[in-house]
Formats: structure tokens, C-alpha cells, sequence
């Protein structure tokens, strides 16, 4: 099995055109034709899970994240960015990203947040100008088994996430049921929710001003970066295992999330 069979798949589930214009994703260090003695999977790519992966005896790391994606004029290891690029080659080790194309697929990182919410009758937040029928959008929508309080359901989010906290905006609502979900930064996409109804909008990385977008009319919940894609690796490792049998694949046991609560 080589680098090129696996990404292939990968791609075919997750297609690179559909990623962001400012992404970098696809196969950012290694041969294409190295042949895979086993596979890593994590959020991110750190210097950390290429120790990780040499220890293990895999030779690719498939991540969420892409470990750059401004142009670079020197790998010197100066940063952590280079040192993990330096570290990868030396070891022979593949470094590979599925990035905003996973987030923009329906079976992607969205959906996956959906499904540990236990929200159904699933649909994208917002799809693509350039999408066919359904076919790529951002986030997703759906319905609560059941209606739940506020503060019930900041519980529920707190505990599957496992958040040190959570920043929110409230909202003049008794109960919540209606549920928009975006992976990293999604306050983008608050307007969307409001205008299809959303209760709630579960997303990261909201700014200050960015809060008062909710209109009183939606409870909008920043729950962490890392917390609102942390099972993006467990969503990889369920597609690969389905698809192959023949060589190691393992979720990494490194955390990356760089944030700390007190």
C-alpha cells in the first residue's frame, strides 16, 4: 500500500477543489509512491506526533489541521512549524491534511459534531454557491430528541466536548431543540442560523463584537477550537479502518490543544 493509494481515497471522500481558498491541504511532506508501513491520526501536526509516529512505526500522519499555510521562505527550525517539517523528513515520515475540504463534505467534521450531539434530520447550515443539489455546504442543522432548557443543554455541549468552559451569548428563549453546529470558526455563519431558525449556534473561535451578531434571537456558544473538532480524528480513523485491513492505523494519544483554562 503506498502514500498515493491512501490519500486517493481520502480524496475522493473528502475532494481538495471543495477546500477553502486560503487552505493547504493534500499531501504537504513526503513521496506520494513511499510505501505505508502504518498510519497516525491527529488534529494536528506537531513535533511531538512525529515521535509519536516514529515510535509506533508509521511512516503518515493524516491531520485535521495543515501545519502551514502562508508560503515559507526557510525551514531553519526556527519555529515549530519548520522542526516538525525537518523531523518528518529525516524520519521518512508523510505529513498529509484534510482540512476545510472534510469540514465542507456532509459525511464530514459537521455531521460528526451533529452525531455527538445527537441531533437528526441533518442538512447543511449554508451550501455552497457552486455546490450541486446538497452536495457541499458549511456546518450543519438539525433537531434535539427533544427540546431541553438552556442550561441543560450548555450541559450537554460542556460534557461531550469536555470544555474548561464555555463563552456564550444568550438569548431570549424558554428552551432550545433547533441546533446549528460549526467546527472552528463559524460565527460566520450566524446570520445563516438565525434566518433558518436555529435555537442555538455551537462554533469556536468568536470574537468580542462578533457576540452581538446573535440579535438576542440565538444562543451562541463559543465552546474551544480544539473541543469543537477534537473527534475530527476518530471521524478519519472510522473511514480508513472501513477501507483498510492490511496495514496499522492508530488515533495518536497526543493532545495538541494548545489552550489552557484556570
Amino acid at each position: 500500500m503506498k502514500v498515493t493509494d491512501i490519500t486517493e481515497i481520502l480524496e475522493n471522500w473528502a475532494p481538495p477543489p471543495i477546500a477553502e481558498s486560503y487552505d493547504n491541504v493534500g499531501l504537504l511532506v513526503g513521496n506520494p509512491q513511499m510505501e505505508v508501513s502504518g498510519v497516525i491520526i491527529n488534529l494536528d501536526m506537531t513535533e511531538e506526533v512525529v515521535i509519536e509516529a516514529k515510535e509506533k512505526g508509521a511512516n503518515l500522519i493524516i491531520a485535521h489541521h495543515p501545519i502551514w499555510f502562508m508560503p515559507r521562505k526557510r525551514i531553519n527550525g526556527e519555529d515549530y512549524v519548520s522542526r516538525t517539517i525537518i523531523q518528518a523528513i529525516k524520519n521518512d515520515i508523510a505529513l498529509y491534511a484534510c482540512h476545510t475540504n472534510l469540514d465542507n463534505i456532509r459525511t464530514g467534521v459537521n455531521h460528526k459534531i451533529a452525531d455527538k450531539l445527537g441531533l437528526k434530520k441533518l442538512e447543511f447550515l449554508k451550501l455552497k454557491a457552486s455546490s450541486e443539489p446538497e452536495s457541499f455546504g458549511s456546518g450543519m442543522i438539525g433537531y434535539l430528541p427533544h427540546a431541553m432548557t438552556k442550561q441543560d443543554f450548555l450541559q450537554l455541549v460542556k460534557e461531550t466536548f469536555y470544555c474548561g468552559g464555555i463563552r456564550y451569548a444568550d438569548a431570549a428563549l424558554q428552551q432550545v431543540k433547533k441546533i446549528a453546529v460549526c467546527g472552528g470558526a463559524g460565527s460566520f455563519l450566524t446570520g445563516e442560523a438565525i434566518r433558518k431558525g436555529a435555537d442555538a449556534l455551537v462554533t469556536a473561535d468568536i470574537t468580542y463584537h462578533k457576540f452581538f451578531d446573535n440579535e438576542n434571537q440565538i444562543l451562541l456558544m463559543d465552546i474551544g477550537h480544539y473541543e469543537s473538532e477534537q473527534f475530527t480524528s476518530e471521524l478519519i480513523y472510522e473511514f480508513l479502518s472501513e477501507k483498510f485491513t492490511n496495514f496499522a492505523i492508530h488515533l495518536s494519544e497526543i493532545r495538541t490543544n494548545p489552550v489552557q483554562y484556570f
